[in-house]
Order: C-alpha cells, then structure tokens, then sequence
C-alpha cells in the first residue's frame, strides 16, 4: 500500500493520496487538508479565510490543517504569518486534527507557536531537509517528519535524515514534484536498507497512528 501524505494534485499512483488545498478552492478530493499556507496570506482577508477554515475543517475528508506555519524567507510580514499560524494550531486542537506544517528557517519560532498554544494534536514536518541537530530538535518534540523529492540527492540533508529520525516518526511525499510516489518509496527502502514491502507498512502504521484511520 502506497500512500502520499502530501500532494497539490492527484495522480493517482497510491491507495492514499492527502491533496493539499488552500480555502479558496471548490476542488475537493477523497481525502485533503486544508489550510492558509504562509505564502498567500493577506492582511485583509486571512481573518475570514480563517472563518472558512474553521468550517470546512470538520469535514470529515478533512485529515488534518495545512499546509500553514512559518517561512522568513517569502515576502509576507512575519508577524502576520504567526498570527494566522497560531489561529491555526487553535482550529487544529479544537477539532483534534494534525498540522501539516510548512517551515522555513523558523524553526523555533514554529515550536515557540506550538508549546505557548499548548498544542497537543501531532505534527508534521512536510518536505523535510534540514539538517541533523534540527532533525533531532525535531524528534524531541515528538514531530513527524514527511521526506519527498530531497530524497533523491544521495548527500542530501533529507537522505540523511531519513536514517536516523526513527521508522515510527515519518511519511512519504511527492508535493509538487511530478514523481510517483513509488519512486520516493523506492529510495527511501534504498536509503534504509529495508525491503520496500517492509516500508509500506511501517508507514501505513504511522497514518494509522497519527490519524487514527484504520487502512484495509
């Protein structure tokens, strides 16, 4: 059983594909998140948007929220992005659903967010390659960590990371690449020297887990 945690569109090569879409979009898919991605946010309009949000999140196709969080390199003022991150946590802990979480060179301010809202629903890492003592930061936390596209470079961060998160603490993705989610299976069994029938039910177990889902 193949399964895609994150994906911007369907392409139809796992028994589970999550679609990412934002709260302005009338697709809907058999499972998604939703969520205010940091990128997008508009000073003017985030508060209503949140108001959707918080609506179309109980829907029960609706796994969990995202993807939102923090990034200090996109043009949208930060403090923005936290305000709407920190709405965010709250809608994922009122309706217990995970936090897909996208994140860029604001890590602690991410888990800053996430500890003074006392989250308590699980996170995840999506596209994860950053480095090791980032990566265990990250694992201390209890996080989860999605691993994608990075994979693919043998010296990558990600390849690296891969190895020593723990088999319990991840997910596979394509994002917005156009590979198959096979071939990040077939990389990631490569990078943990494991048979790939092996890794398609540890990561089964962990969306199991995580989303409390149980897969036939």
């Amino acid at each position: 059983m193949f399964i895609n945690i994150h994906t911007h569109q369907e392409i139809h090569d796992a028994k589970i594909e999550v679609v990412n879409l934002d709260v302005d979009s009338n697709e809907k898919t058999i499972q998604y998140t939703y969520g205010l991605h940091p990128w997008y946010l508009d000073k003017k309009t985030f508060r209503s948007k949140l108001s959707t949000l918080a609506i179309v999140a109980n829907e029960k196709r609706c796994l969990a929220i995202g993807e939102c969080g923090l990034d200090k390199i996109c043009d949208v003022d930060f403090s923005l992005q936290e305000d709407a991150f920190v709405e965010q946590i709250i809608i994922a802990n009122k309706i217990n659903k995970p936090l897909i979480i996208h994140c860029v060179k604001a890590f602690n301010e991410v888990i800053n967010c996430l500890n003074l809202n006392n989250n308590k629903v699980p996170v995840i890492i999506h596209g994860f390659n950053n480095n090791e003592n980032i990566a265990r930061v990250m694992v201390n936390e209890g996080y989860y960590f999605s691993f994608g596209k990075a994979l693919l470079g043998y010296d990558s961060n990600a390849a690296k990371a891969i190895k020593n998160v723990g088999r319990k603490n991840f997910f596979l993705e394509t994002d917005d690449s156009e590979f198959s989610i096979k071939y990040i299976y077939k990389k990631a069994a490569e990078l943990l020297g494991i048979d790939e029938e092996i890794l398609q039910q540890q990561v089964q177990s962990n969306f199991e887990n995580v989303f409390k889902r149980k897969l036939v």
